[in-house]
């Protein structure tokens, strides 16, 4: 992963746990203080960051996961990535509908970037069947996160439910996700 996401999972520690907290974390994880924001990384020092949060704030590993996909959105991607927020949907459904696209245009920048997939069908106008693939194992909470904080910031409530994938037989993890404007 690129170091803006371990400084981001930084920030995210730094700002509900404290500074110190982080120095913890990051020591216990064998990982840097801080990292270069274009700069590759081993995926192993994120998954190390996420195990040595959730062994010292007690806290399970996809509740960490599922709080820093609501911070990414939250706290980054609106501040530092607004204008690709901004080309990639005016709504929470094309927004989502769009999400290949803009993995696409941001690859642009990353070398070697290997994003996720995501395969959108509209069930209706109020619910959407995201297939979900990534080479990455364990980050669904993340995503869910993602678009909990992505409906916030489409002044939307966001419901997910999952399909057992296993029985269907999918190489992906399937949400049925339900939108609905804030009143």
């Amino acid at each position: 992963m690129y170091g803006m996401v371990n400084q981001a999972v930084k920030g995210f520690v730094e700002d509900n746990h404290g500074p110190e907290m982080w120095q913890k974390i990051h020591t216990k994880a064998g990982a840097p203080e801080s990292f270069a924001v274009m700069s590759p990384y081993d995926d192993a020092i994120t998954y190390n960051l996420v195990g040595a949060a959730s062994e010292l704030l007690q806290v399970p590993a996809e509740k960490i996961l599922k709080g820093f996909g609501e911070y990414w959105v939250d706290k980054v991607a609106t501040v530092h990535y607004e204008s690709i927020m901004t080309r990639s949907g005016q709504n929470f459904m094309d927004f989502v509908k769009n999400l290949d696209h803009m993995h696409q245009r941001i690859r642009i920048t990353f070398p070697n970037y290997n994003p996720p997939s995501f395969r959108v069908k509209v069930v209706s106008a109020s619910e959407l069947q995201v297939d979900y693939y990534s080479e990455r194992a364990g980050l669904l909470p993340f995503v869910e996160g993602l678009f909990i904080a992505l409906g916030r910031y489409f002044q939307e409530g966001i419901k997910i439910e999952y399909a057992d994938t296993e029985k269907l037989g999918l190489p992906c993890k399937r949400l049925l996700i339900e939108h609905a404007p804030l009143t």
